[in-house]
């Protein structure tokens, strides 16, 4: 109204300026200025209605004081009052919309803002500061907040509720005091966008937490496998159960990290149990070897032979227990090693957390258990089968043993007391049985050769040396009989087991007697060394080489022998190179003693 009293004063002076120009035009242009003002300020229905009241103080004001009465007195009026009306309506209505998209395009930049911030933010939480700053900044209020919580209305400030559907989001919090017009436009516009955005961020939040889990759940899977593929490669391969042992306990900590502690124990006959590998270092030796009494779960594992868990060690009794709280867990899980049905002892973990083990502990465990009881059957099985070689070993000593005895002592025997009677026979025969005395003598000489080789098979059987003065001398009399000349180099004097001194003068032997049959050599170097409870044994010549294990079975034997003994013998024989034996045989697990 207002507006519309300074527009018809200014029309007075600009009157009988304009009129003589532009007769009725003043008019048009003055009331426009104020109906384009009210259409962009308050929209297009205040700006129709200031048109209207335009027009009547045109009336009142310009025309009938003309006129003395209210007639029209000049068409130019007329059509100044119409313009009025027609552009002030279209005016208003344009304005309007122009405002409109004024509007919208703040709403949109608005928007677009708002999205920015909640949809590329991991966290959602951390933005609502920036979001509720874009909001008063776009809708020119001094200050908002974004709470996602309930958050009551006052006499200072207004609470919109944010929803999604009949979820509650939040609240948008505003001051009390701000125009109506803002306050239509939080409720209609604003708090639904932002509602949507924010039950939006939230949503992809979830999902991208949920991608991560599953990222991380795979990466977990992936380094399980790898760690299940090491140790699985290690009893493929044949390792000892303490190597096994040890990988899947270092296995296991890498896996879980550093506030977990790994674990595996034996369960031995006197109700203690054995740790035959663990992550934990520093042990006393009295601390490898605890009574499983009181509450722990070994004890647990031992009486059920089923997976058992501790979540808490506070309280727990014994020495296993005490020994777990010294070093900070506070809980444990423990699951059984059965071997072939079984329980050979537990495997486990404990946590220096506050909050328990996660409760897929056990099943991740499963695995590395059962990798550890089939390196324990292995070995089981391997140790059966090198202990019944080595008794096969033994027995075919012994039995070659008992022919050479009974050779010596019987046929051998036999003959020479023949030989003696021989003898006696051909010294009492007459001068005149010259004849007699020489066919005697031919027939004795071919019984002393049979004698000798007799005793020389007997030797090859069981060299009587070897038993009575051990491997050196037994060597020395090898070397003194080859006939491709042998340097010695000894450096072993205790007894060995039988079985070792036996296989090792085989070795020798069986490698001189091809030293003399295929290799042309000139010399043939031998060393037999003792180190660490292992028998080196070394023969080396200098001849043709060329020897091929597998086309005999001399070889063949040697190395079956020395393998049944818990040994190895490798062949080196290049062509024109020579040939390079190696045997090494321990000498602390053989069977039989000297």
């Amino acid at each position: 109204m207002l507006l519309i009293v300074v527009e018809t004063l200014l029309v007075y002076p600009l009157r009988a300026v304009m009129t003589e120009f532009f007769p009725g035009l003043i008019y048009v242009i003055v009331y426009l200025v104020g109906v384009l003002v009210t259409s962009l300020v308050w929209g297009k229905w205040l700006g129709m209605a200031t048109a209207a009241a335009s027009a009547v103080a045109f009336i009142s004001f310009h025309v009938v004081p003309v006129a003395g009465r209210f007639s029209v007195h000049d068409i130019r009026v007329v059509i100044g009052l119409a313009v009025l009306l027609i552009v002030a309506v279209a005016t208003s209505a344009v304005a309007d919309v122009s405002r409109l998209r004024t509007v919208q395009a703040e709403e949109s930049d608005l928007n677009a803002e708002m999205a920015r911030l909640l949809l590329q933010a991991d966290d959602p939480p951390a933005v609502l500061p920036a979001v509720a700053q874009r909001i008063a900044q776009s809708l020119e209020l001094p200050d908002t907040a974004i709470h996602l919580a309930a958050v009551p209305g006052d006499d200072r400030r207004s609470a919109f509720p944010l929803r999604a559907g009949a979820t509650p989001l939040g609240t948008l919090v505003v001051p009390v005091a701000i125009p109506e017009r803002t306050t239509r436009r939080l409720r209609e516009r604003v708090v639904p966008s932002l509602a949507s955005l924010l039950q939006a961020g939230h949503e992809r939040a979830a999902v991208l937490d949920s991608l991560e889990a599953s990222r991380e759940h795979l990466r977990q899977l992936a380094a399980e496998q790898a760690a299940l593929r090491r140790v699985a490669y290690l009893v493929a391969r044949g390792s000892r159960p303490p190597e096994v042992f040890q990988a899947i306990a270092t296995e296991m900590h890498t896996l879980l990290g550093e506030p977990y502690t790994a674990w595996l124990c034996r369960f031995e006959n006197d109700a203690t149990a054995s740790l035959v590998s663990t992550s934990l270092t520093g042990l006393r030796a009295d601390q490898m070897r605890l009574s499983v009494e009181g509450d722990n779960v070994a004890a647990m594992v031992q009486d059920t032979s089923s997976p058992a868990r501790m979540d808490s060690l506070e309280d727990a009794a014994g020495p296993i227990s005490a020994l777990a709280r010294e070093r900070g867990m506070r809980s444990m899980v423990g699951v059984p090693i059965m071997v072939e049905g079984r329980l050979w002892g537990a495997a486990g973990v404990g946590s220096n957390r506050p909050e328990p083990l996660p409760p897929d502990t056990e099943a991740r465990l499963a695995a590395f258990v059962n990798l550890a009881a089939t390196a324990i059957a292995n070995a089981d099985s391997q140790a059966e089968l090198a202990a019944s070689r080595a008794r096969l070993v033994a027995a075919s000593d012994q039995a070659r043993q008992r022919i050479e005895r009974n050779v010596h002592d019987g046929a051998l025997q036999h003959f020479l007391a023949v030989a003696m009677q021989l003898g006696f026979v051909q010294a009492g025969l007459p001068p005149d049985q010259e004849q007699t005395k020489t066919e005697l003598s031919r027939v004795l000489g071919g019984l002393n050769s049979a004698v000798d080789d007799l005793r020389e098979i007997s030797q090859g059987i069981h060299p009587t040396l070897l038993a009575a003065g051990g491997l050196p001398p037994a060597l020395k009399s090898l070397a003194r009989k080859s006939p491709v000349p042998v340097d010695l180099d000894l450096h072993t004097f205790q007894r060995m087991p039988t079985v070792v001194e036996i296989a090792a003068y085989h070795v020798v032997s069986e490698a001189l007697n091809n030293v003399d049959r295929h290799a042309h050599a000139s010399v043939a170097h031998v060393q037999a060394t003792t180190q660490e409870d292992t028998l080196h044994l070394s023969i080396r010549d200098d001849g043709v080489g060329g020897a091929d294990p597998n086309r005999g079975t001399g070889l063949t034997d040697l190395r079956d022998r020395v393998e049944a003994l818990g040994g190895h013998l490798s062949i080196t024989s290049p062509t024109d190179g020579g040939t390079l034996l190696l045997a090494t045989i321990p000498t602390t697990s053989a069977p039989g003693g000297p």
